[in-house]
């Protein structure tokens, strides 16, 4: 409790009455003092007991409608307070906006008791900038004693959430070859039969199975009590890695390769909730892992998730290193090294060497943070799991090693690449949803890397792209053939 300028202003009136008393040796203005004194004192009394009341007995609310919305889209806050019993003292409850929020000024965002008054609302509007999951979850509460000499701030908390989702691009493609596909992430087997919900096979009555059991078309038909099994469902881990590096970020505002590598990481974290399967993430920059999380399946960690990805951004770095994110495989350099033999020159002996080292191959692509992740996220696992890799094409011999990693090491693999040949194309002024379709040669070098990686076991590659480029870009190819 602090107190006010009027406050101040009287008891310096008593002080000096006090001292005028003492220096004119006379009565009279010492009881004015002592008077003026034992009125401040009653009024801090009151002050606070009135305070104390209103701190028990204060109640407000918030809402935010929408609940979900995009960067740079207004949503209505509404701050509603009340107080079961009107009090004779000045009542402010004032709604704190979160600092990634652009809010009105104070006055615009608060609910004004006046003496007598017991409830009262306040819309505002506010923007949001920053995607992300905003809380809306404290009020501040100014209270003003009945003599205006004290003056109380405490804070309510409030529970509001608003879900601010980054520019979503259009026409999402996710297909294989170009033709679109279903589901990314649907019912999974166990391989065993029972009391399931996926049909698996009928099979004739054994004594000790149950009515329910029994398939009643089947037995018309055959004339013979027969039963339907169903194929057991059984959780995965879904081990999400995500690349984040600065080479996705080509591509226009809101339709970058990360925006689309963002939305199937979001459809599958969703579809892992829905079968309430554990999941675990990466987010891989240019030069180390930048996030990590899980394995969990509460209900939290899928949020946790979602929130991350909504706020993920490109490393700072300019460029993708070169020399490290390109390394030969062995199995190319020993084809180029064969074109090298019977050439004497001095170019020649100097390659030779180099494209024999098998070891510079392995240390390279072993210390690249991507291959890195997958290797991290295989190792974790000690059930049945699906790691599912988010990147682009743009380093693909780091890719195909982790890719082959993870499809020793997991149950199933899925491996979702952004084409660069069409962001390539917009970063240079095409629009991703138009024209920047790349070229044939560049569509038909992806889908070869795509379908190289479908041939390892237990992985299936897609290719995420812009819908109007991957039609425009299959049309190219076909015509070309």
């Amino acid at each position: 409790m602090l107190p006010t300028r009027r406050w101040a202003a009287l008891a310096g009136v008593a002080c000096f009455l006090a001292v005028y008393a003492v220096v004119l040796d006379e009565p009279t203005p010492l009881v004015a003092a002592c008077g003026l004194a034992a009125w401040l004192v009653v009024a801090q009394v009151d002050a606070v007991r009135t305070m104390r009341a209103v701190d028990r007995d204060l109640s407000a609310t918030v809402s935010v409608d929408p609940t979900s919305v995009s960067v740079g889209d207004r949503a209505a806050v509404t701050l509603t307070a009340s107080l079961p019993e009107a009090v004779d003292a000045p009542v402010r409850v004032e709604l704190v906006a979160p600092p990634s929020v652009n809010a009105p000024e104070r006055s615009r965002r608060a609910v004004a008791f006046d003496p007598g008054d017991t409830e009262g609302s306040v819309t505002c509007s506010v923007e949001f900038p920053v995607a992300g999951r905003i809380a809306f979850d404290e009020a501040a509460v100014d209270i003003e004693g009945r003599a205006g000499l004290f003056t109380e701030t405490v804070t309510l908390d409030l529970d509001a959430r608003c879900l601010v989702e980054p520019p979503a691009p259009e026409g999402i493609h996710v297909g294989r070859g170009g033709e679109l596909v279903g589901a990314t992430f649907g019912d999974h087997a166990s391989d065993q039969t029972g009391p399931g919900h996926v049909p698996h096979e009928t099979r004739q009555y054994l004594p000790g199975d149950t009515l329910s059991q029994v398939d009643w078309k089947t037995t018309a038909r055959m004339n013979h009590p027969y039963i339907r099994e169903f194929e057991s469902e059984s959780d995965y881990l879904l081990s999400l890695v995500v690349d984040c590096g600065s080479h996705m970020n080509r591509g226009p505002t809101g339709r970058t390769m990360l925006s689309y590598a963002r939305e199937v990481a979001l459809g599958l974290v969703d579809a892992a909730e829905s079968h309430a399967d554990p999941v675990s993430a990466q987010f891989v920059g240019d030069a180390a892992t930048t996030w990590e999380f899980g394995p969990s399946s509460s209900s939290n960690a899928y949020q946790t998730v979602r929130r991350r990805l909504l706020s993920i951004a490109p490393t700072a770095s300019p460029h993708r290193p070169v020399g490290a994110s390109r390394p030969v495989a062995p199995e190319d350099a020993r084809k180029r090294s064969r074109r090298l033999d019977g050439d004497d020159s001095a170019f020649a002996e100097t390659l030779r060497p180099y494209l024999k080292d098998g070891e510079s191959y392995v240390s390279r692509v072993s210390d690249r943070p991507l291959f890195d992740a997958v290797k991290s996220a295989c190792s974790r696992s000690d059930r049945q799991d699906h790691l599912v890799l988010v990147t682009d094409d743009s380093a693909k011999v780091e890719t195909y090693e982790a890719v082959v990693v993870a499809s020793k090491r997991t149950s199933q693999t899925s491996v979702f690449l952004t084409p660069t040949t069409f962001f390539d194309d917009a970063a240079e002024g095409e629009t991703v949803d138009a024209g920047g379709a790349g070229d044939a040669t560049g569509f038909v070098a992806f889908e070869e890397f795509r379908k190289r990686l479908e041939r390892l076991p237990n992985v299936t590659a897609y290719e995420v792209a812009p819908k109007g480029s991957i039609e425009l870009a299959t049309g190219r190819a076909t015509a070309a053939e």
